[in-house]
């Protein structure tokens, strides 16, 4: 066990040894009188590297109102989390009046030093963490910190539960120095050997011969890599390759049923929704599991369930309109057979 402020040590550096494995996080759940808020900004709404982001969490005392301790961090500004430690002391034993909360943004801003880099100017990012600290410390206020939490949002999982869809009967031993990794692929039973030290992106497409996973940032960003492990939409680029030992895989390449493609392969035909097609496999594997999981889903819906997949031809409109089309065309009662022959 490790303390979370020890765990980074660096830009893509933690104390993970070579024979480790991270096997949880754990924090202690929030108190009764304690509140909290995480903000970022970023380019997109979901999967997208943080410009800059805040945590805050504050405990109060009995009246609700006045601040008996405060923790402040500002990521993406360093290359670990920084504590804003002046701006956290500025806070207790005051409550948030609006000079309270802009003197803890003014602080907040002198805890870092961030660069210039491609997602931001560092003048940028400096006053954005002033701005999302302060909102931040708006929102507890008025305890509307979970006012922007959508409602019912997709999980893109077989039941819209954050589990595994079919776990494992019990725990598998597994030698990953000579076992080949056992799996299912759109159905088909598959023995690779040679893929333990690969990802399960390169595992489909070097040894499974499945290309039409596509690999865009393999750092987890973009969503062209999308397909169904054990039920749920997962980033083929971010998984290691022997989990997919005795696990069951869909790709691109298994949707389609019997030489007939699946209603959201066929109406983004129809609608457009196939530009450069480099992207093409990532979203329809999202959208298809987000039918999977809701027949029905509303625009927002949608909207959430491609937050984590990229289009570089800004064609979004038209696969959401091709989400849609096929959502009513599974859901659509059959036609008559005299209205099929017209």
């Amino acid at each position: 066990q490790i303390r979370l402020a020890d765990f980074y040590q660096g830009v893509r550096k933690t104390a993970i040894r070579a024979d480790e494995l991270l096997t949880a996080i754990e924090f202690p759940a929030l108190g009764v009188q304690q509140r909290g808020i995480f903000l970022k900004l970023g380019l997109r709404r979901a999967q997208a590297i943080s410009v800059i982001n805040t945590a805050v969490l504050l405990s109060m005392a009995a009246d609700g109102q006045h601040i008996t301790d405060a923790v402040i961090t500002i990521g993406s500004a360093a290359p670990t989390i920084v504590r804003a430690s002046d701006a956290e002391q500025s806070l207790i034993d005051h409550t948030l009046t609006p000079e309270v909360i802009a003197q803890a943004g003014r602080l907040a801003m002198q805890a870092i030093n961030p660069i210039d880099d491609v997602r931001s100017s560092a003048e940028y990012r400096l006053e954005m963490a002033v701005a999302l600290v302060r909102r931040a410390l708006r929102q507890l206020a008025s305890h509307q910190e979970r006012a922007q939490w959508p409602v019912n949002p997709p999980l893109l999982s077989a039941d819209g539960h954050l589990h595994t869809a079919a776990p494992l009967a019990g725990t598998v031993a597994y030698d990953q120095n000579t076992a080949p990794i056992t799996t299912t692929i759109n159905g088909r039973a598959c023995s690779l050997p040679g893929g333990q030290d690969k990802t399960l992106l390169r595992l489909l497409r070097e040894d499974a011969h499945l290309p039409g996973t596509k690999e865009g940032c393999a750092e987890g960003e973009c969503g062209a890599c999308t397909v169904w492990l054990d039920g749920a939409a997962v980033m083929a680029c971010m998984v290691p390759a022997p989990r997919a030992h005795q696990a069951e895989i869909v790709t691109i390449e298994g949707l389609a049923e019997a030489g007939t493609l699946h209603p959201l392969q066929a109406t983004f035909v129809s609608s457009g929704a196939v530009q450069c097609g480099y992207c093409t496999p990532g979203f329809i594997m999202a959208g298809a599991r987000l039918l999977e999981e809701n027949p029905q889903p509303s625009t927002e819906q949608i909207t959430h369930s491609i937050t984590g997949n990229l289009c570089r031809c800004t064609g979004y409109y038209p696969i959401i309109e091709a989400i849609r089309q096929a959502a009513e065309h599974r859901t659509a009662p059959p036609l008559p057979p005299a209205a099929e022959e017209r």
